[in-house]
């Protein structure tokens, strides 16, 4: 089963990727494509074999780093509609959660035509280029972001909650510092 969980280390160390990755292993669990906030958090995906290993896993845990947040990746998404979407997608971005944002934005993506479903995909695009950016793989993320960037011409400045304008603006200046930085749209 897959999981995913991000963790604020209560003492930060360089050793504490290798710590979470040995206590997984303890559990019968593999820890794996670590990403990093721009706030210092650790996200990572978890395959254990139940949610019980799972969470004895999170729980050992506690000492070392405080659970952010945990989610069952093995749980189908309810459905939603557009406008609901469109809100987690926001949210989800905004909170630096940029793989889920990319999952929730593919479920609107699928929906769309035309001109729409061509900025969806390079919203899509917006969250893998940060993924990236939090794996450490700026090259690929600055070459992803600079794809994305043809797919943000839109006529509207907003398009359901998501600040189009913003999410380009932001997108052309890390392209032009080649640096990342987070804002919210």
């Amino acid at each position: 089963m897959r999981f995913l969980i991000r963790l604020k280390e209560r003492d930060p160390q360089e050793s504490f990727l290798g710590t979470v990755r040995a206590l997984a292993r303890e559990f019968g669990a593999e820890a794996k494509n670590p990403k990093r906030t721009s706030y210092g958090a650790l996200e990572l995906d978890v395959f254990a074999p139940s949610p019980p290993d799972f969470e004895l896993f999170v729980a050992s845990l506690e000492p070392l780093a405080e659970p952010e947040f945990t989610k069952d990746l093995s749980v189908p998404l309810p459905f939603r509609d557009e406008a609901e979407l469109f809100s987690e997608a926001r949210s989800l971005f905004n909170a630096e959660r940029y793989w889920e944002c990319h999952e929730v934005l593919e479920g609107a993506w699928r929906t769309k035509e035309g001109d729409e479903r061509r900025l969806v995909q390079g919203m899509i695009l917006v969250c893998a280029a940060f993924v990236h950016h939090q794996k450490g793989e700026d090259p690929v993320a600055l070459g992803i972001l600079q794809r994305a960037i043809r797919q943000l011409d839109f006529s509207r400045a907003s398009f359901g909650e998501f600040r189009v304008d913003s999410l380009r603006t932001n997108s052309e200046q890390i392209l032009v510092g080649q640096k990342f930085f987070c804002f919210s749209i």
